[in-house]
Order: C-alpha cells, then structure tokens, then sequence
C-alpha cells in the first residue's frame, strides 16, 4: 500500500521536493532525474523573446507497458481490480487514476502528500512520468470533473502561493492536454517555462492565444473573467490552459484559450500546458523527427495549429467587469475515493 504524509503551509515546497527524491530512489518514477541526461534542444525566437524548449524523453513512453510498470513495482500486479473505482462516463473502462482508494491500491511505492487548498482536502502525488524534475498531479480528494470555475483559479493561485512560488502550477482543460477529464487536477514542476520570458506586450505575436495577467489589483479577476467569457461563447468546443508562475518577482496568470476540436496537430499529437507554454515534450518513435528538426518555424506551427480559429482581439478584457458571479463549486459525484 501507498502512504500519505501532510506537510504544513510553510514547509509545502520542502516536503513536496523531498519526497520526490525519495520516490526517484524507492524506484517509483521511470528514471532518476538526477541519473539521466534528457537530450534537450532550446531555439530561441527573437520577435517574442521566448526560448523554445524541445526534449527527447523516450522514458516516458514505458508509461502505457502495464507489464513493465508491474515489473518494476510502480503497479501492483496483485491489485484487487472489484476494489477500483471507474467512472461510468470512461469509454475505456479505466479505473481513475486520481482517486486515492485506487491510488493505494495500486502503486505501492507511491507517496501522496496531503494539503488544504482554500479549504479542500487535496493530494499531491510524483508523476512516475515525469516530465519536469519535482513534476506533481495534484487532485482533490473527492472525484471532481475536470471543469474550469473560479476555484479552480484561485485554488492554483494558493497552490504557488503556499510554495513560496517555487512551484509553477499548471491546469489542462478537457482536450486541451488533460487525459484524465473526470477527476480535477493541476500538474506542478519547479523549472521555469519558455513562456515566462515572453516580451511584455507580446502576446497578440505569441503563435497560440494567451493573455498574461499580473496580480496587481484586480488582475485575478480579470483574468477569471477572460477564462469565463471564452467558455461561455461555445461550451461544446472551447476549453482552455491555464498557467500560474512567478515573472520578475510577481505571480502572474497566464491563460491560453483552446478549441477542443484543435487539441492535436499532425506532427505532435496532444499539445497541453507544457506545450503551450513553448515546452515541447516528445517521447514516441513518431515525434523523434520533431526533435531532430527543431526550430522556431516548427514550435510556430505547432502551437499555430491549435491556436482557435475564432480567438480575435475582440475577446480582450479591456471592457469587462472585473470579476464574475461563480460559486467556485465542482460537479462533483459520489465515489469511494
């Protein structure tokens, strides 16, 4: 069985880094950050000042071997399947991955660490594929849909808050990099993004859609009501990333509106927050080509081709109100998790 450790507001940062190192040499993650060299190549876009970040990481794809993972003692061979929750609305019949009665079932080498977050009882788990050193899922302990509401932004914000802002906080909406739409998560890592050194007022040259927002007055709830304006134009197809980082020593929230119908591209499949944010993560036979291609004309059409068509400049916040009426509540349904 896996375990659970709590760590104090002021000592987050601390614990979370700790306990990755310790699941990197209990042998939970698929390689040790600190024993593998990831061949990475950076190109450097002058119009926008962001360096691109291109890395070659075919560790991750031992993800998908149940078999290896069994075989390395990430995953329980002898896992109680009748015991494991499963959301009716997975085509596939997987059990959640997020749920913590599934996770203790089935990684027994995994160390959860428990946290309130704006009054909520979540959990923070090491994600064995890593794509970030101190790379983290963190859920809520009730089974949540993966949906935007302004909890979810104020809730991202306490998270880099309570690690002194050494965690960048990241949220993937439905097809928009998030694989798992049916428990509500946001991925954590330490390193710095490219986008973070976007040139101020860079944003309409930036090849996808974002708008940066400081927290300075009420940059929170413009940024919510940025967020909400988007979703609300199209609930079927739109959908959006959302990054929270420290720039020049002050949080900022970046948010990216996306059309789930422009989730992939031919070249890259899944583009999420990593790619957004100019992190281009590449791990199957099929994306070695993108990385040995490398350039700035490849990370802009990649991310040009799930930029939304109908984004304008139209949607900037310049007129709205400075927040919107939310309850901040998830749809949220019964489990034993």
């Amino acid at each position: 069985m896996g375990e659970i450790v709590t760590a104090s507001h002021h000592e987050l940062a601390d614990t979370l880094i700790e306990i990755w190192g310790k699941q990197a040499r209990d042998g939970f993650l698929l390689s040790d950050p600190s024993l593998i060299d990831i061949p990475t190549r950076e190109v450097f876009d002058e119009q926008i000042g962001v360096a691109f970040r291109f890395r070659w990481m075919p560790h991750r794809e031992i993800r998908g071997d149940i078999k290896a993972l069994e075989q390395r003692g990430i995953l329980n061979p002898d896992r109680d399947e009748t015991k494991l929750f499963r959301d009716t609305r997975d085509a596939q019949g997987r059990h959640c991955f997020l749920c913590e009665s599934n996770i203790l079932e089935c990684h027994p080498k995994e160390t959860l660490v428990g946290m309130r977050l704006l009054g909520r009882e979540y959990l923070a788990g090491a994600n064995f594929a890593w794509i970030e050193p101190n790379h983290f899922t963190v859920m809520p302990r009730e089974h949540c849909d993966q949906a935007y509401t302004r909890h979810v932004l104020d809730a991202m914000l306490d998270l880099h808050a309570q690690t002194q802002g050494h965690f960048r906080v990241l949220f993937n909406g439905p097809n928009a990099g998030a694989t798992i739409p049916w428990h509500m998560h946001y991925q954590i890592v330490t390193a710095a993004l490219p986008i973070e050194n976007l040139i101020l007022q860079a944003e309409d040259t930036y090849p996808t859609a974002v708008r940066r927002f400081t927290l300075q007055g009420d940059g929170a709830d413009r940024a919510h009501a940025l967020a909400q304006r988007w979703l609300d134009g199209d609930a079927l197809n739109r959908s959006l990333n959302l990054l929270v980082a420290t720039v020049d020593a002050s949080p900022c929230i970046f948010v990216f509106p996306r059309d789930r119908r422009y989730a992939k591209t031919k070249e890259k499949g899944l583009v999420g927050g990593f790619e957004v944010a100019g992190d281009f993560v590449l791990s199957s036979p099929s994306e070695e080509t993108i990385y040995k291609n490398a350039d700035v004309a490849m990370a802009r059409k990649i991310l040009g081709e799930v930029r939304p068509p109908d984004w304008t400049d139209s949607i900037v916040v310049k007129d709205m109100p400075g927040s919107l009426t939310d309850t901040g509540n998830h749809a949220c349904i019964g489990t034993s998790a």
